[in-house]
């Protein structure tokens, strides 16, 4: 069985690890760690790879909990877990960082051997990152692209955020969801008479406008028959009786 992360340790040199990344057939940790390029392409390719470097018994979130549900970005800078210890050294050249949260069981998911917060609450979490550690608009790309791929909506991260209603930027949270969920109150249909001349446009870049497609006309028997019969007559008579 192929690993998920390879080490130098498994190869004859650091220079097979440099030419393996060369090819693109790895992704390099650091120096000493690279994982599988076809392995981050699937969904439970990138929990193994991140349950090989993330401490035993921890909960993957934040950041790497969305590199895991996405997988469309290089690995994270950090390996975010929630923990009650406390990691000193690193992990593939990762810092750990450890959040003590209060997270119910159903907001845990396990993706082979690896435990992992649930989309939703990864947004919520996400969003109630510190200001300074991850800009603003990455935060806004990565929630509406969990919310686009698991299809869940503002109101479900707004009643896991009311449960933590203590939390430090839990407020901030509340005011983003809120925002979003009132964008998509607002987007409605376009009516029928539109439909058929204007082309779909989206609101925002998160939520589509859906737009039902007008049916054809269908002609009525009585609409066909007068285009197909042909139209009588009425020239006048001549003296012979016969018309003109």
């Amino acid at each position: 069985m192929i690993p998920a992360v390879l080490f130098t340790k498994d190869l004859p040199g650091p220079l097979s690890m440099n030419r393996l990344a060369a090819f693109g057939t790895v992704h390099k940790l650091d120096e000493s760690a690279s994982y599988w390029s076809e392995h981050a392409g699937t969904l439970y390719g990138r929990a193994t790879i991140v349950s090989t470097v993330a401490p035993f018994g921890t909960v993957a979130c934040m950041q790497t909990a969305a590199w895991v549900w996405l997988g469309d970005a290089p690995f994270p800078a950090s390996i975010d877990v929630i923990s009650t210890s406390h990691f000193r050294s690193t992990s593939a050249g990762r810092r750990i960082r450890v959040f003590r949260r209060l997270t119910l069981p159903e907001q845990i998911i396990k993706l082979g051997s690896l435990p992992i917060t649930t989309p939703t609450r990864t947004a919520c979490d996400l969003v109630m990152t510190p200001e300074d550690d991850v800009t603003p608009s990455r935060i806004n790309d990565l929630v509406c692209q969990l919310m686009s791929a698991y299809r869940f909506r503002p109101n479900d991260c707004l009643d896991i955020i009311k449960e933590h209603r203590h939390h430090k930027y839990a407020g901030r949270a509340r005011l983003f969801f809120e925002s979003i969920q009132r964008e998509m109150n607002e987007v409605d249909p376009q009516p029928a008479t539109q439909q058929a001349t204007q082309p779909a446009t989206q609101t925002s870049a998160q939520t589509p406008v859906l737009q039902t497609p007008v049916p054809p006309e269908r002609p009525s028997l009585t609409t066909a028959l007068e285009t197909t019969a042909p139209k009588p007559t009425t020239s006048e008579p001549t003296t012979s009786g016969e018309p003109r």
